[in-house]
């Protein structure tokens, strides 16, 4: 069940947190899809009492890419043969911004044009004008099916190849990730100039942490009371706090300095593991799977890229006040249950 929670009004009045209530035997699966529908991750962390997360993360998160290239080398039917129908392909133009920028991105078999006008009038390619420009009209998306452009004979290749070595035939700086398409795990990106860049890891242990007990009205109720929206609140700032290690939750703040609360906190012991990067999301779901097996209560806070253009189930994505597309997940294997959050900027077409 869903639950849409308003953000306080003072931080983004638009924006929207989605609280999901999921059993984890379940047929639905629904803490999965979130994962698995959010291509574009830069950052997770892992709140938990075990001390092998780190030995876990490596098994499946590793190397990217960065490496410069054209659009049309992306549709070229060698590279579709090699990469895009082998395994999973995730590429992210760099230095670009999606408010100010044209940015280009591929999603799997989906190459994505989100540009301004000027560039779209030029380009000629068919598209959709994006919902959330500042001006109505004046930013535009094309999506390309990569594996239509399979055939170097046929009229669509022909189009799209000419027009893009017509108009954006510029070298772009890309961050790449090539991923198992099963586990996640990084698979070798052998193209020339490929640069391989490696995951920043942080690992910091938090003695005597403040950590709540998830509150039992989340876990078997989906009735939205004052009290439950309360609860649920607390308990996804709490993550994010946490996720940062923040003195709030670390037990050393001043009360006379912080206002917040951790409420009904229990004394923990605690790891907290990061790792930024390029991030597959079929990895930190094999993450997730194997903490989900070891019977332990553990937290997720993933962050999406600011300038993807696009968020879950290819909704898309852009910059307002922020660019906000970032997920937490609370984790209570003994009671079967998994309680995500889902925090959409107001220019995002999920909320």
């Amino acid at each position: 069940m869903s639950s849409h929670i308003p953000l306080p009004k003072e931080k983004h009045n638009k924006s929207k947190l989605f609280v999901t209530r999921s059993h984890l035997l379940s047929k639905k699966h629904e803490h999965s899809k979130l994962i698995q529908t959010h291509p574009f991750n830069h950052q997770i962390s892992i709140i938990s009492q075990s001390t092998t997360v780190r030995e876990t993360l490596a098994k499946y998160i590793g190397p990217y890419y960065n490496v410069t290239l054209k659009l049309s080398d992306f549709i070229d039917p060698v590279f579709i043969s090699n990469y895009i129908k082998r395994n999973t392909l995730i590429a992210l133009s760099s230095n670009r911004y999606i408010d100010a920028d044209d940015v280009f991105a591929i999603d799997g078999q989906k190459l994505i044009l989100s540009v301004g006008k000027d560039t779209y009038e030029t380009l000629g390619l068919v598209g959709k004008s994006a919902q959330f420009p500042v001006e109505r009209g004046s930013r535009f998306v094309v999506e390309i099916d990569l594996l239509a452009c399979m055939d170097p004979a046929k009229k669509y290749y022909q189009r799209v190849h000419n027009r893009l070595n017509a108009v954006l035939n510029e070298p772009v700086e890309f961050l790449v990730g090539y991923f198992d398409k099963n586990t996640g795990t990084p698979v070798t990106f052998d193209i020339p100039g490929a640069t391989i860049v490696t995951p920043q890891v942080d690992t910091r242990s938090v003695p005597n942490m403040l950590v709540p007990n998830v509150p039992e009205c989340l876990i078997s109720t989906n009735e939205q009371t004052d009290t439950w929206t309360e609860h649920a609140h607390e308990l996804f700032e709490w993550i994010g706090l946490a996720a940062s290690c923040s003195q709030a939750v670390a037990g050393t703040s001043d009360e006379q300095t912080s206002a917040y609360t951790v409420p009904e906190p229990t004394s923990k012991d605690m790891h907290v593991v990061t790792v930024r990067g390029l991030l597959s999301a079929t990895a930190i779901h094999s993450v997730i799977n194997e903490l989900v097996a070891a019977h332990t209560e553990f937290y997720v806070c993933v962050w999406g890229f600011d300038d993807a253009p696009v968020s879950w189930n290819s909704s898309e994505h852009n910059f307002y006040v922020s660019g906000e597309n970032m997920y937490a997940q609370a984790y209570v294997p003994h009671k079967n249950c998994c309680l995500s959050f889902q925090a959409c900027g107001p220019w995002d077409a999920f909320s």
